[in-house]
């Protein structure tokens, strides 16, 4: 039996370029060499692209890590910017260990399938439309799916009195994000009206469009869901040293993560049954997960669909995987074949 050639795209220009490393490192690592023929490759935060036309040794697979971009040499290696994806090595199909923008928000995937190359996971519309958390809310509303009210700021309308009114009708706390941003940096808990004038003065610098959300307060939690697999279990996130799931709390250890979470059943079934109707109103492929809230009448509230979650091996999917007895190298094989079924 052929191996597949597979593409490991990691890196990319978003703030989450470290953790998307780590992620890409992870699945090369846990891949199978008598089953793939595995070439990695390097989106450098500057647009520089590094690959190598040889295919990893099972040596090099085994203690991969990010130093093997700048160990090749000569004709071994390549690194250009932005180049065309025909100069890339051909391969079966390109597994997506990216994050953020320009990895999780349609835009490499529309730039693969313009080179008909098969990649892994969702596709251009679901991904831009999951990326973007206004557009993402009025779906989840149009579906049925509660999720927190909300009202939307643009900076080229921006005033102090429509912050007022928008305060007036959403109350403090006040949950302020860029509705692009990766990764929970883009945002901010205003508890007054000078916090939020800030929050708003900080947010614009980059974002012409912000999203003003109802503060709920009650328990966190994340699920993540693979088409035509057992459901899986939630992760229940509890805070230790941070208010909120920002970048901290993910990366930095502010967070403790309980999987399964200890919910009651129906809790856990709620929140399982919204994961699976978030990915399918977004139109999402393959996997996905979805972040929750729960306050303090057992009310399940949406807040958003990661159509590229984290993929290290202790990020929340594996660790929810892990739970149903897939390995991590299982869940990986696993999205790989499923995304090669797709039509795209």
């Amino acid at each position: 039996m052929s191996r597949l050639r597979v593409l490991v795209f990691m890196g990319g220009f978003s703030t989450e370029h470290d953790v998307s490393v780590v992620s890409g490192t992870g699945v090369i690592r846990a891949m199978n060499p008598k089953k793939y023929n595995i070439h990695p490759v390097l989106i450098e935060k500057n647009g520089t692209w590094i690959w190598s036309s040889r295919e990893l040794t099972p040596y090099q697979k085994d203690n991969f890590s990010v130093n093997y971009f700048y160990s090749l040499e000569g004709k071994a290696g390549s690194k250009k910017k932005a180049p065309a994806l025909s100069e890339l090595p051909d391969c079966d199909i390109v597994f997506l260990a990216l994050h953020g923008k320009w990895g999780e928000d349609g835009r490499v995937q529309a730039l693969l399938e313009h080179w008909n190359i098969p990649y892994t996971g969702c596709g251009v519309l679901a991904s831009a439309l999951a990326m973007d958390k206004i557009k993402s809310k009025e779906i989840y509303r149009i579906n049925g799916i509660p999720t927190p009210h909300y009202e939307v700021l643009h900076k080229s309308t921006f005033s102090g009195d429509q912050l007022v009114a928008v305060i007036d009708r959403l109350g403090f706390p006040l949950v302020i994000k860029d509705p692009i941003g990766g990764s929970s940096l883009g945002m901010g808990i205003a508890s007054d009206i000078e916090a939020a004038g800030l929050i708003c003065a900080r947010l614009f610098k980059n974002a012409k469009t912000l999203l003003c959300e109802q503060f709920i307060k009650g328990k966190e939690a994340s699920c993540g869901y693979i088409e035509d697999e057992k459901a899986l279990p939630p992760t229940e996130l509890r805070m230790t040293t941070r208010d909120y799931f920002d970048y901290e709390a993910k990366y930095n250890g502010a967070c403790q993560e309980i999987t399964p979470a200890e919910f009651p059943e129906d809790w856990t079934a709620s929140i399982q049954d919204l994961a699976k109707k978030a990915h399918y109103a977004l139109g999402c492929d393959v996997y996905s997960r979805t972040d929750v809230l729960i306050d303090k009448d057992s009310k399940i509230w949406v807040i958003e669909t990661n159509t590229l979650p984290g993929f290290t091996p202790t990020s929340l999917l594996p660790q929810q995987a892990a739970c149903n007895g897939v390995s991590y190298a299982e869940l990986v094989d696993l999205i790989i074949d499923k995304s090669l079924k797709l039509e795209r």
